[in-house]
């Protein structure tokens, strides 16, 4: 009993943890956002139909207005980009889960949407007609974000994408790798001289920990010496 106690008192612990990284939306809040530099993601529960709406204003770093990005619970789902596109249908729906995570990705060129980890728009700005699409989402522009109060009825919480912490493995081709989202699986490789000591490929986990230890690379000429006489 005192085990199984134990074991779901872990289970709670595990689940708290993972929910109070989220935060409650606030409508006409205004938010710092680096777009660019951190993923924004979104849950809902809203149904498909409902009409409701995820609807979000970024700002740029004077906090003046850049455009607005929707996605709306009709059927089909549809989705917005201001100064690009008006509402059309997105080119993949999404999973039919009611719960859902939105994750919202910008780099210079394009504005990506994932939905429970299925990508669901992958809109590259210069592809657009009109010219103020690319000088308004061009670039490195969004510091601040703000969740609409009249539009944005589907959005529950947010958050920063989570991710698995970054690293560096001296005397490897690739030097350094950046934080890293659920999923991504990293290859390390050695130059040369050296030799890999430990796992040549790490996944990031549910838990945001890397599946296995950072390796080592060892250069050759060291590595009898330190494995041996060590």
């Amino acid at each position: 009993m005192i085990r199984l106690l134990l074991f779901t008192a872990a289970l709670w612990a595990t689940a708290a943890a993972v929910l109070t990284d989220w935060t409650a939306v606030q409508r006409v809040v205004n938010i710092p956002w680096d777009l660019e530099a951190t993923p924004l993601q979104i849950k809902t529960d809203s149904t498909l139909s409902s009409g409701e709406q995820i609807y979000v204003w970024m700002y740029d770093k004077d906090s003046s207005y850049i455009a607005d990005v929707g996605v709306k619970f009709s059927s089909p789902m549809q989705y917005g980009i201001g100064y690009c596109i008006n509402y059309i249908d997105l080119p993949v729906q999404p999973p039919v889960e009611v719960d859902k995570i939105w994750t919202i990705t910008k780099t210079d060129t394009a504005l990506i949407i994932t939905c429970n980890n299925v990508e669901v728009v992958n809109y590259l700005f210069a592809n657009n007609s009109r010219s103020d699409c690319v000088t308004t989402w061009g670039g490195d522009v969004v510091e601040h974000i703000k969740f609409l109060y009249s539009g944005d009825t589907a959005s529950d919480f947010y958050r920063a994408t989570p991710e698995c912490p970054a690293f560096s493995v001296e005397g490897s081709t690739q030097e350094s790798w950046t934080a890293s989202p659920i999923g991504t699986t990293v290859t390390i490789e050695c130059v040369a001289t050296h030799s890999l000591v430990g796992s040549a490929t790490l996944t990031c986990q549910q838990d945001l920990s890397w599946s296995n230890d950072v390796p080592q690379c060892i250069g050759k000429y060291n590595a009898f010496e330190t494995y041996v006489f060590a």
